[in-house]
Parts: C-alpha cells; sequence; structure tokens
C-alpha cells in the first residue's frame, strides 16, 4: 500500500484516498485471560506472567495513525503500564529514515514495518531479530500456510509477522458487470472468466457494447499486478535473477491485452486512476482486503452496494501486504513483542482489527477461535453488495495464494517495471519480445551486481 501515499494529496482532494499498504494489504491471545497463550507468546513477557507487570515505551513508525490511535487504547486494557509511541513516517521515505537513523546510531524505532515494496531491502539489512529465537520463540506453524516465505530473511530466519493478509481476487463494478457480461454472481463470472483468453474475449465483447466506453482494467499497471502475482515461483538464486523465466509469460498475456485495446492508459496511483472508480469507467481492479477501506470506499464514495470480489482468471495472487518486526537492538522487546502479540496475533487485537478496519489476521487460530467472522457481516460487505468478503477471501482466494521470497533485488524489478510500462501504453509498436528484452536490460543496469537474464 506504500505508493497511495505518493498521490495522497491529490487523490484526496479528488476522491478520499488515503495512504494505504499493501500494502495494503495479522490467533489466540497473550494478552487473554486464557492461562494458555498462543505458542507465539514470549516465555517472559506473556506466559503466566501478569500484563500489569510488564513496563516500558515501545516506539514505533506507521503511516497509519488511524490504526494505531485504535489498537494502543484496546492494548493498554491488557498492558496499563506499556506505553507506545506511535511516529507518523510516509511510507516512502520509510527505508531512507530507518537507514539513516541506524547509521547514526540514534532514531530507530522497536517495531518496524516492511511494506511489500521494499521488504526484501529491509530484510537484507539484517537489523531485525529472529521471532523463534528467545524471547520470542513464535513458530511459524501458527501462520497461515502461505506466510512465512514472505516473512523471512535471506537466512530463512522469521523476522516478522503479518500486520494484515493480502491475498487478492479483483473488485468489479456489479453494474457494469451485469450489463456488460449478464452476471454480477461472483461464481458465475468465475465460470464465465476461466481463465486469460476467455477474460481478454470478454473484454473485446465488453469494449464493443460500450462504445469503447468500458474497458477491462485501468491500465498496464493493474493487468501486471495480477499476472505477475499468480507466477510466485522464485526467481532469485543468490545473485542470480532468471528475469525471463518469471516475466516471459506475464509480459505476453500482458501485451495480448493491450493489444486487444480491453485496457485503459491510465498509470497506477495518478487522480486519474483514482477517479476512475467511480466513474465507472472499467469493469476490475487488483484488490486485497485492505482495498475495500483504503482503495475502493475511498475513491468511490457513493459505491456503496455496487461493488463486489471475485476471483482472479487462473488463480491467486498477493498485493501489498505489511510485515511487522522488532528491531534487534531495542532496549524493550518483551513490551514491543506484547503489542504485536496483541495488535497482530491475539483474537482481542484481530477482532478489533477486522471489525473496524476489515483487516484480516494471518493467524490460522484467529478463525478457529472466532468462526463468527466468516459467516457474520463484515465492516465493508455492505459495499461489497452484502457479498462476505472474509470468507470468500478465506475459502476462495486464500487456498491459490503461494507465498514468493523477497530479497532486495525484486523493488528493483518493480521499479523497472514501473519506468518502462508507461512507454509500452503509449507506443504499441513495442511488441512482448522487445519489452522483454529491455527488462532485462534495465535490471540489469540496477542491479550491477547481479547476473541477469
Amino acid at each position: 500500500m506504500k505508493k497511495w501515499a505518493s498521490a495522497a494529496s491529490a487523490t484526496v482532494m479528488l476522491a478520499g484516498l488515503l495512504s494505504a499498504c499493501g500494502s495494503n494489504d495479522n490467533g489466540k491471545s497473550a494478552a487473554s485471560e486464557s492461562p494458555a497463550p498462543s505458542g507465539g507468546a514470549s516465555a517472559s513477557a506473556a506466559a503466566g506472567s501478569n500484563p500489569a507487570d510488564l513496563k516500558g515505551t515501545v516506539k514505533i513508525w506507521d503511516w497509519d495513525e488511524t490504526f494505531q490511535k485504535g489498537m494502543i487504547p484496546e492494548f493498554n486494557k491488557k498492558y496499563p503500564n506499556i506505553k507506545v509511541e506511535v511516529t507518523v513516517v510516509n511510507p516512502n521515505d520509510y527505508l531512507q529514515k530507518l537507514q539513516s537513523g541506524i547509521a547514526s546510531g540514534s532514531d530507530v524505532p522497536d517495531i518496524i514495518l516492511g511494506e511489500m515494496a521494499y521488504r526484501g531491502k529491509l530484510f537484507d539489512l539484517d537489523v531485525l531479530d529472529n521471532l523463534e529465537a528467545a524471547p520470542y520463540d513464535f513458530d511459524r506453524g501458527e501462520l497461515l500456510d502461505y506466510l512465512p516465505p514472505l516473512l523471512s530473511n535471506p537466512k530463512g530466519e522469521l523476522v516478522g509477522v503479518d500486520q494484515a493478509i493480502a491475498p487478492a481476487g479483483l473488485a468489479f463494478r456489479r453494474d457494469l458487470a451485469k450489463e456488460y457480461l449478464g452476471t454480477d454472481d461472483p461464481a458465475e463470472l468465475e465460470k464465465l472468466l476461466s481463465d486469460w483468453d476467455s477474460f481478454i474475449e470478454k473484454g473485446k465483447e465488453v469494449k464493443d457494447k460500450s462504445g469503447g466506453k468500458v474497458l477491462m482494467f485501468p491500465g498496464l499497471g493493474d493487468a501486471f499486478l495480477v499476472l505477475r502475482g499468480q507466477n510466485a515461483d522464485s526467481y532469485i538464486n543468490g545473485t542470480e535473477i532468471n528475469l525471463t523465466g518469471k516475466m516471459q509469460k506475464p509480459v505476453e498475456t500482458l501485451f495480448k491485452m493491450r493489444d486487444a485495446g480491453i485496457l485503459g492508459k491510465n498509470e497506477l496511483w495518478t487522480p486519474a486512476w483514482a477517479s476512475s472508480m467511480a466513474k465507472g469507467e472499467f469493469l476490475f481492479y487488483p484488490m486485497a482486503p485492505w482495498g475495500p477501506k483504503w482503495h475502493i470506499s475511498a475513491n468511490d464514495t457513493e459505491g456503496s452496494g455496487r461493488w463486489g470480489l471475485v476471483k482472479a482468471p487462473e488463480g491467486s495472487f498477493t498485493r501489498g501486504g505489511t510485515s511487522v518486526s522488532i528491531y534487534k537492538d531495542s532496549k524493550v522487546k518483551e513490551a514491543a513483542w506484547a503489542y504485536i502479540q496483541f495488535a497482530y496475533l491475539s483474537d482481542d487485537g484481530g477482532l478489533f482489527n477486522f471489525k473496524t478496519f476489515g483487516n484480516m489476521p494471518g493467524v490460522k487460530s484467529f478463525y478457529e477461535n472466532n468462526p463468527q467472522v466468516l459467516t457474520e457481516k463484515g465492516a465493508y460487505d455492505d459495499f461489497f453488495g452484502g457479498q462476505n468478503l472474509a470468507k470468500y477471501f478465506m475459502d476462495t482466494i486464500v487456498p491459490g495464494v503461494k507465498g514468493e521470497p523477497q530479497t532486495k533485488y525484486d523493488s528493483i524489478v518493480d521499479g523497472v517495471f514501473n519506468s518502462l510500462y508507461p512507454l509500452w501504453t503509449k507506443d504499441t509498436s513495442i511488441d512482448s519480445g522487445a519489452a522483454l528484452k529491455k527488462f532485462v536490460t534495465e535490471v540489469q543496469n540496477k542491479a550491477n551486481d547481479a547476473t541477469v537474464k
């Protein structure tokens, strides 16, 4: 969700957009009254101790001040003697500010967030504690199965938990789907758009029926988020980057869509892209569970009831997401872990998070202990025509998600794509072969310590 911030000021005025993640777009409670905390409970911070005995001041940097202002009072009901200080940091500046603080040995938070756009670089810095070691002793088996690769550093250590899961499907305009595809039922749409060839053919029909006024995606960037994410196989081995093996099929499919005329010309995160959601110019937008708040309802403020969620053709993917970690030189590790456990891993924090913000935790026990979240109305279900979003994400999308390990090179690859696709949008003489060749060349130029093929 990081990139929302870059367009925030202009987009807020146009469409109520707020900065969000991946991001964007996470158990049993260590702070609950039960005598046995979850397997992730730290030995001394939670297991068998009185929460009131734990004291300290925990510093956290976050771009979502609203979440922290809501969660901290809930946390202090259980841990009254832990003070949580929040510094609001623009996600675009987060990693640079963190590196500066580490270098100077001064301003470093105890709790560090890792938005997906820079997570690989963050993990590569080796400044985060291994949460499977003391004093945390967290069990990665508590997490949803696809998450550990996304939360592990290059040494394979689990260095974060999930702020909120980010499995993604496609948000769609129900009114447009009904008019041009004949149905707004997600189950019927799944059948109708079972693969990308079907999606392209239906896209041509929609374009023809609407006289070119309605297309499938706002632009190449949106389509590529899905196509790239569906290919979650690792393509980076040390300093070897098999970019062709990873990107050839997604790029070829992307250019088929472009050449079929079913994609708009909007660039991600721009005001025109954001305002298109309310205008009804495009049928589909990639969306994770953080999307109903930060993405759809923020930009289509009058759109309650006219949105739906459907699985993408050919499978699930992730969009954005934020890891939550502890600085290895923190002096208040137990207090920091207590906050992480409560806010992102416990039943109490998870229910508050889910009911207030629509965020879905990444621990299995939350759904085992709270089955009602998959049957009762969620925070944004009405906005999505009464569809049970949590149930659809968990039952239909999550089983197909595969976590992809993050490295310092991933942000380079993403940055190169973002610099290239506007040209591919404008210059239709560039074919997929030439585009892929340029993609490889530019990644090699940026990652000059790696071998790119």
